[in-house]
């Protein structure tokens, strides 16, 4: 009997996300249908989510039942179609990047041995297990070779070989660290300690192969992934945080769990929908989660002090990947009222915004773009260049969307689109009169300054490519100026009713390092400097305002600092 309020969806596994099939008033019609259809043939597994609504409108999804096809017969590879960047040596098998693709590839086997990457890769025993599995090893390996090949247009057959022949360099590595006698155990010491005594006996390559092992070494004992998460969030803690070296090997494994199948809603718990569960994963990929309605020793809470308070710069990639492919995904934002899918995008777009540019960069960008497209009916060329231009429109801070348009001008569909992405930036820079759009008003002049010069330095920073890089800089420099001009900086910081030596002063603090950077800007500063530096008598009337002869010295010492710090001198 269905009880008041529940439903209950039977999903199906489709590519490396759950798909709604169909929805049943209760269990047992669920349970029949996932039966059917799994028995059928026709997709790879089935799961069972019973839907609670609650009185105030929110709604909890409690899993009741998952089931795979796969379970019954042979493990087989999961489909990808985005293969890790051309490696030529064992490194790129043990990049964040190569790891993550045998975590989406391997995702059956992972989930059924409860294994990561890295510990597939650094366990002798467990790696000659997965090489022993039926035909999976060598289709893993063929699927990587073909789309590597592929994309980087070379042959097949030889990518194949040179993939071989790296990961059998790894094997004999795994083999013959397994048969030393010699290595460390982490113990009560702390991975650290163990850590120290690598470095002081191999070599820098050797040292954090071997620090991996050890940290192999005792997850494998671990069948259950969120008590390998509790073990690694341990070792980070341990006598006030890891040092730098081996923080970084830990972080691998600790992005290793985080990306295999299910963990993060594991560990995050039900979610009143796909944008929030994706909200959750962004504020917990900057340490921001929300954690006030959780308990002290839950799980996420401290998955989220760890990353506040560590590097951790793996995990809070596979984390942020997490949710790029789930935005490039089929399932919707807002699952319970298609008429709030828009308003649930926009909140994704609003929590991926940060003062560096979207989280993710490039890459989210591009999944946030590609996402919006399924709201129009356009495709191709046309529907992608109004999704662009549609995205940046939701975007309310015009320095946030210059960011948001710099990120994806630097992604696979910005270089595809890249005189879309031009326009764009050019329509948003490309005004002098636009300054308004990028300052706050009334806001402090320091403040708005700052902002300006930021986004200018995020412009020279970027790997936008020439000559719209340098396009850019000078638009925002131009807005900088007309800024200045417009509302008058130099002349409120040049009060001519203040002591000389204040308004030199705030002036030339325009010019230090880090406040004015763009050429243009700095020009009017400095040309407002100078004629001060050659009225007669300047330093006599500079330190007007002082009695004592010892402060005046004071003062002219601390002005020819600042004049060396501007480069006037």
């Amino acid at each position: 009997m269905a009880l008041p309020g529940n439903s209950y969806e039977v999903q199906v596994y489709q590519e490396d996300h759950w798909v709604l099939d169909r929805c049943f008033a209760s269990e047992a019609e669920a349970r029949a249908h996932g039966s059917r259809i799994l028995s059928g043939g026709r997709v790879e597994g089935i799961r069972i989510l019973r839907d609670w609504a609650r009185p105030d409108g929110r709604h909890v999804e409690t899993e009741l039942h998952q089931e795979f096809r796969s379970q019954s017969g042979a493990i087989l590879i999961a489909p990808i179609d985005e293969p890790p960047p051309l490696c030529h040596d064992a490194e790129g098998v043990f990049a964040v990047e190569g790891r993550m693709v045998i975590n989406r590839l391997l995702r059956n086997y992972v989930d059924r041995a409860v294994v990561t990457p890295t510990e597939l890769l650094h366990s002798y025993p467990d790696l000659k297990r997965l090489q022993d599995k039926d035909n999976l090893f060598v289709s893993a390996v063929g699927r990587v070779a073909a789309l590597q090949a592929e994309r980087a247009k070379i042959d097949g057959r030889s990518r194949r070989d040179e993939l071989y022949g790296i990961l059998n360099g790894v094997t004999e590595r795994a083999r013959s660290a397994a048969a030393r006698k010699d290595l460390p155990v982490l113990g009560s010491a702390g991975f650290a300690h163990a850590f120290d005594t690598l470095s002081a006996r191999e070599a820098p390559e050797d040292r954090d192969f071997l620090g991996r092992v050890l940290l192999a070494r005792d997850l494998v004992q671990m069948r259950n992934w969120l008590a390998k998460l509790d073990f690694l969030a341990e070792l980070v803690r341990q006598d006030g945080g890891l040092p730098a070296l081996p923080l970084a090997l830990v972080d691998g494994v600790v992005a290793d769990v985080l990306g295999a199948p299910a963990v993060a809603q594991e560990l995050l718990g039900p979610q009143g929908s796909m944008a929030g569960a994706l909200c959750s994963l962004i504020d917990l990929s900057r340490g921001r989660l929300d954690v006030t309605r959780r308990a002290e020793d839950d799980r996420a809470v401290q998955m989220n002090e760890l990353l506040a308070f560590h590097d951790l710069p793996e995990t809070r990639h596979v984390v942020l990947d997490l949710v790029r492919r789930q935005l490039k995904g089929t399932q919707p934002l807002y699952r319970h009222d298609p008429a709030r899918e828009r308003e649930a995008f926009a909140e994704v777009l609003a929590r991926s915004l940060a003062p560096a540019g979207p989280v993710g960069g490039g890459a989210m960008a591009e999944a946030l773009v590609l996402r919006y497209l399924r709201f129009l009916e356009a495709g191709g060329a046309s529907g992608r260049r109004r999704a662009m231009e549609e995205v940046v429109g939701l975007i309310p801070d015009a320095a946030d969307g210059v960011r948001f348009l710099l990120a994806l001008a630097q992604s696979e569909l910005g270089r595809s689109q890249a005189e879309d992405v031009s326009r764009l930036l050019d329509r948003a820079t490309g005004d002098p009169q636009g300054f308004a759009r990028f300052v706050a008003r009334g806001g402090p002049i320091k403040d708005n300054l700052e902002r300006l010069t930021m986004l200018y330095q995020h412009v020279v920073d970027s790997g936008v490519p020439e000559p719209l890089k340098g396009r850019l800089a000078d638009n925002i420099d131009t807005l900088l100026v007309t800024y200045i001009h417009e509302s008058h900086v130099v002349e409120r910081l040049d009060n001519p009713a203040d002591p000389l030596r204040q308004r030199a002063n705030r002036l030339m603090r325009l010019c230090a390092p880090g406040t004015l950077r763009s050429r243009k800007a700095l020009a009017v500063v400095r040309q407002r400097v100078v004629s001060h530096l050659r009225q007669p008598q300047f330093e006599e009337r500079y330190v007007a305002d002082l009695s004592e002869p010892t402060l005046r010295q004071s003062a002219l010492r601390e002005f020819h600092r600042l004049l060396g710090q501007a480069g006037l001198v």
